[in-house]
Parts: C-alpha cells; sequence; structure tokens
C-alpha cells in the first residue's frame, strides 16, 4: 500500500516547483502498521532516509510486509520480493534537477502526462499488486525546444514514451510565443494479443504479447492573451498500429483526432492558479483517447468493463467501441501552500463514462489528506458501486506531535488471477516516526 500512496500523491503533485527544500537536508522515519488486505491482515515495517536539496531528492527505503494470515502461515509475503525488479522498490525516489531546463526522475511515475494526454494521460504503474517497478522520466525544454521521455521500468521495460516540441517564437516577447507543434511517439513491446491464459510462478499473466504503437502530431495556437493569463486552441492527431496477431482486435490501423480549448487563469485568487480544458474527440474504430492511462497495467491484459464477459484485452474492448465522437474535459486549481484539486471527466462513445478526481491539502491544525478517486467505463449509475471499475486511495495523517503521526490510508489494489484481474479492497493504519537533521 506504502508505493501506491506514495505513487498517487506524487501523481496530486507532479513537478512541483515548490517541493524543495532553500538548503540540503536529510531527514528520515519509520513507520509500524496493521493492513488488511481483502481478508488477509498483515504487519507492516518501513523505514526510509533521505537527502534532499534545491537540486537532488535521493530517498531510500527498506519495506516489509510480514503475513499473518493465509495458506503458508506467518512470513514475509513472497510475492513482494520474487522478480529482479521488485528490489528496485529499495530506492524509493530519485529527482535530478540540476537547472530549470533539465529534470531526471527514478521511482513511481508521478502521474506521467505527455502533452494533452492523447496517448499518455496520468499513467502510474503501481496498480499491480504483485509487480513493482521503478520508472524512468526525464524532461528537458528551453524557450524554443522540449522533450521529455519515460519508461515504465527500468529492469524489464515494456512501454516507452518519447515527445518533442518546437516553439518557433519562443524567444519572442509576442503574445503567440507559446505557438507550439510536436511530435509523440509511444509503444508497449509485449502488449497482449488476447485474454489471459492463467499466471506464471511469480503471479504474472500468460499471453502470447506483440507490440503496439501510437504516434501523434500536436499543436498548441494562442487565441489570446491578458498579461499571463491566455486562451489556446490545440489539436492532436493520433495513429495507433499494431500485429495482425490480435486476436482480440482485428483492425491493425486506427486512430483519432483531438480538437479543444485550455484556458489559463495564473493568479486568479492569492498564489492560486486555474487551468481548464474542453475537448471534443473523434475516434476511429478501435481507438480510445489516453491509451496510456492510470489501469493501463491491468486494462492491457483485461479491460474492467460490466461489458466485457470475454475478459477482452484493452485493445480488444477499444475494437468493440464504435462509438465515434468523444468528450473530454480537466479541471486543475493549484495553489503554492500547496493546496491541489484536479478532476477529469471523459464521455467516450460506448465505452461510456471515466472520471478521475485528485486532491491534496496542505498541514492544517496537525491534518492533511491526499486522496485519489477514479471510475472507468461508466454505462448506468449501478456501475459506481462496481469495485472493479474504481480505482480509489486516500490517507489521511494527524500530526501528534514534532516527531509522531498517526496515518489512516484505504484503497483499491489489483491481482492476476488463473482467470482474470480481482480487484482488492486494502486498509491500513500506521504510526510514523520521522526525524530530521
Amino acid at each position: 500500500m506504502k508505493r501506491l500512496v506514495f505513487g498517487a500523491l506524487c501523481l496530486c503533485v507532479a513537478w512541483p516547483a515548490w517541493a524543495a527544500p532553500e538548503v540540503p537536508e536529510i531527514d528520515g522515519g519509520f513507520d509500524i502498521g496493521l493492513g488488511v488486505l481483502d481478508s488477509d491482515f498483515y504487519v507492516a515495517a518501513d523505514a526510509y532516509a533521505a537527502y534532499r536539496s534545491p537540486q537532488l531528492d535521493l530517498v531510500g527505503q527498506v519495506p516489509l510486509r510480514l503475513m499473518l494470515t493465509g495458506d503458508d502461515g506467518v512470513r514475509i509475503r513472497r510475492q513482494d520480493w520474487d522478480e529482479a525488479s521488485d528490489f528496485t522498490r529499495l530506492l524509493r525516489q530519485l529527482d535530478w534537477r540540476p537547472s530549470d531546463a533539465f529534470r531526471l526522475r527514478l521511482g513511481e511515475p508521478t502521474g506521467v502526462t505527455l502533452g494533452h494526454g492523447a496517448i499518455v494521460d496520468h499513467f502510474y504503474n503501481a496498480t499491480d499488486l504483485d509487480h513493482y517497478k521503478t520508472s524512468l522520466a526525464v524532461r528537458w525544454q528551453n524557450l524554443r525546444y522540449g522533450a521529455e521521455f519515460f519508461s515504465d521500468d527500468v529492469v524489464h521495460w515494456e512501454i516507452l514514451a518519447a515527445r518533442a516540441f518546437y516553439r518557433p517564437l519562443g524567444e519572442t516577447q509576442s503574445w503567440v510565443r507559446d505557438l507550439q507543434v510536436a511530435l509523440t511517439v509511444a509503444v508497449d513491446r509485449a502488449a497482449p494479443t488476447g485474454t489471459m491464459m492463467g499466471v506464471d510462478g511469480t503471479n504474472m499473466p500468460i499471453a502470447l504479447r506483440a507490440p503496439v504503437w501510437l504516434y501523434g502530431v500536436d499543436a498548441d495556437i494562442p487565441l489570446w492573451r491578458g498579461g499571463r493569463r491566455q486562451l489556446l486552441l490545440y489539436t492532436d492527431v493520433v495513429g495507433l498500429s499494431h500485429s495482425p496477431q490480435f486476436a482480440d482486435a482485428p483492425a491493425q490501423n486506427t486512430g483519432g483526432w483531438h480538437l479543444g480549448l485550455t484556458l489559463e487563469l495564473p493568479a486568479i485568487a492569492a498564489k492560486t492558479d486555474l487551468t481548464v480544458r474542453l475537448e471534443g474527440v473523434y475516434m476511429g474504430h478501435g481507438y480510445l483517447p489516453g491509451y496510456f492511462d492510470n489501469l493501463y497495467e491491468v486494462e492491457r491484459f483485461q479491460a474492467q468493463a460490466a461489458q466485457n464477459p470475454m475478459q477482452l484485452t484493452k485493445l480488444g474492448w477499444a475494437a468493440q467501441n464504435t462509438g465515434s465522437l468523444g468528450v473530454r474535459a480537466r479541471f486543475d486549481l493549484v495553489s503554492d501552500a500547496a493546496w491541489r484539486l484536479t478532476a477529469l471527466l471523459a464521455w467516450l462513445g460506448q465505452d461510456g463514462v471515466s472520471t478521475q478526481l485528485w486532491l491534496a491539502t496542505p498541514e492544517v491544525n496537525g491534518l492533511s489528506i491526499h486522496a485519489h478517486w477514479g471510475q472507468q467505463h461508466l454505462q448506468a449509475a449501478a456501475d459506481m458501486g462496481v469495485i472493479a471499475r474504481t480505482s480509489a486511495l486516500a490517507e489521511v495523517r494527524y500530526r501528534i506531535g514534532a516527531a509522531l503521526s498517526a496515518v489512516l490510508q484505504a484503497g483499491t489494489r489489483w491481482q492476476a488471477l488463473d482467470d482474470g484481474y480481482a480487484a482488492r479492497r486494502e486498509l491500513y493504519g500506521a504510526a510514523r516516526l520521522e526525524w530530521k537533521l
């Protein structure tokens, strides 16, 4: 649970300008707590130490989970340490930013979104209960050029994505200086070609694999600027291509067209910025926007939808979507005081309605909250109560003293079983002891 909470919390505060301390400092902490995963109880112990400076955050940890119930008796949970990538969890985070132009990050991906999210939209890889992955994300930019790259895992990568942009007037003071064009390329080199066929010795789904490629061109066109505020028109043209081996998705090539508006309102209130986006989508047969999203690690094997009795892969499920039009909207309210509220809403034809909500608050009277709630493929109001279409996570923390806090976490996780992915509920309570030099 701790790694999932960390990933979702980073999602709330991706690339925060106010996160780095002004001078180097060393701190650490220790969590001891009791958790329950459905009906299985465990004791968790997580020690960490961190070095933080304006240019570098380096955090190491030793997370242990001792299962108290189950068929194997009391033991350290085997699935937490049975793959090479599991041992990369000893590095919780490396965040290196030697200048304003460059940033490199190792750790849980912080809700990675490239460009307008047409291809990669709030991706993170902490949904699968049994398979830890350490992601790499790199970003470089100046006034005219920029590039960003990410990989889902540094040990055994399957997903790569990169985007490069060019602003021809970026070094001028023109009101259209944010005019830009960009190119994005992404690949899942081992996407499942059909439904799941059981699991292997590490509880990984067994499936035939083949690459899926997505590629897109996008542009931002300024329509109005008043001071720091502006209105942008943007468009994305995306193509998706895969091998004929995909039994679930007969169409080999498809794509879509996105057209939207972004309204940026910095300083709408004291130290508070607001960004609003509204986007229309034309979807070719077999195409869904935001293909690499927050549940992709699970849905690439099995789309979590009530209308999917055959347990089709995400690509196969997308091939069933015959709706050609969709709408997506996004609302971001961010404060320098560490408040953040992000809401996303998408209606994508027969794929139904998907919603996402993130909330992060600063500490007020000792209390702070970080939470994420999302639902996929809602066709009716009754679907809102189905756990298999709900990704939820919340951490409530209450500071008891200078070094002691009480923490309560609750969320949903997914685990691969012989007959498909199952959603599981997790609840965790802990005492957190922290120190700083």
